[in-house]
């Protein structure tokens, strides 16, 4: 065996050819002519597809001497169509960012990319690679038209943004992104710590569903939802402290939420589209794609 394995390397410094089998025409021709096309080893798991998280930091020096004044005044969206450099690996995903609790293994989504030089998280779909790995994060840069950025897999040689770097926190599927909202009542009748609180809800329904949840006002109160009254929404809830006619009560909701795989090509019709939900994502599948 050592023998037969020894008789399979390759010594160092010599040329060899490879030739790749079932690769399509169409792909050999979209290839440029200055393209560099690199063979690697792959680590065990690395032909998988995971959850990958990032550390980023964006800093204003380094991205405003390649940005225009238009692409400037565009903020990045979570699940927007990005690209990602990482290692010799480039592909494009729809991210979302979200701070980076090193107290506590919960973190709060950010609707938009933090800049400044701000140090933030950012979860997206992609290759699993080992952690330390350089992180480069790119957009294609839209012109003063409107153009549509959704699609990265057609973009061609359009010119691309770039927008922060980092490095890879490890591929974890358990990590815990949570969104956060709020809904606001207003107390219309107060007695000591008793309060009728309006315009939370708008049914019975949802306002026993919601039981169970404590509520806080704005003025750092806390209470708890007694019962429904009327038809319309209306509540009487209980405070640990006399309530105020101007404060506010609020409930804050938490959802978790997962990144998004980029669109490839033309869209599918939707027999296709199931199809492909069925078999699932992976390297070279119908959501997934290595540039």
């Amino acid at each position: 065996e050592e023998e037969a394995l020894a008789r399979a390397c390759v010594p160092s410094g010599a040329y060899v050819t490879i030739t790749l089998e079932g690769v399509p025409s169409s792909a050999y021709a979209s290839l440029s002519s200055n393209a560099i096309i690199a063979a690697v080893s792959l680590l065990p798991h690395e032909n998988k597809v995971s959850v990958l998280h990032m550390g980023f930091s964006s800093s204003s020096s380094q991205t405003s001497s390649n940005r225009s004044e238009y692409d400037k005044e565009i903020p990045v969206k979570s699940k927007d169509a990005l690209t990602f450099r990482c290692g010799w690996r480039t592909w494009s995903s729809r991210p979302i960012f979200s701070q980076n609790n090193l107290n506590s293994d919960k973190h709060k989504f950010e609707r938009y990319m933090p800049t400044g030089g701000a140090f933030f998280a950012g979860s997206v779909y992609g290759p699993v690679t080992y952690a330390n790995c350089p992180v480069l994060m790119f957009r294609e840069a839209k012109e003063a038209e409107n153009v549509s950025i959704s699609d990265f897999g057609d973009s061609g040689n359009a010119r691309r943004e770039f927008l922060a770097h980092g490095s890879i926190f490890g591929a974890d599927a358990d990590r815990i992104v949570l969104k956060r909202i709020v809904l606001t009542g207003y107390p219309t009748r107060v007695h000591k710590r008793h309060a009728v609180v309006k315009y939370m809800f708008y049914n019975p329904e949802d306002v026993r569903w919601f039981m169970p949840a404590g509520i806080t006002t704005k003025h750092g109160l806390q209470g708890n939802i007694i019962q429904s009254v009327g038809d319309h929404g209306v509540m009487k809830c209980l405070f640990n402290a006399p309530i105020k006619q101007h404060d506010t009560v609020c409930l804050h909701l938490y959802k978790r939420v997962f990144p998004k795989f980029a669109p490839i090509g033309q869209k599918k019709d939707q027999g296709e589209e199931d199809s492909g939900h069925e078999q699932g994502a992976g390297i070279g599948g119908k959501h997934f794609h290595v540039l």
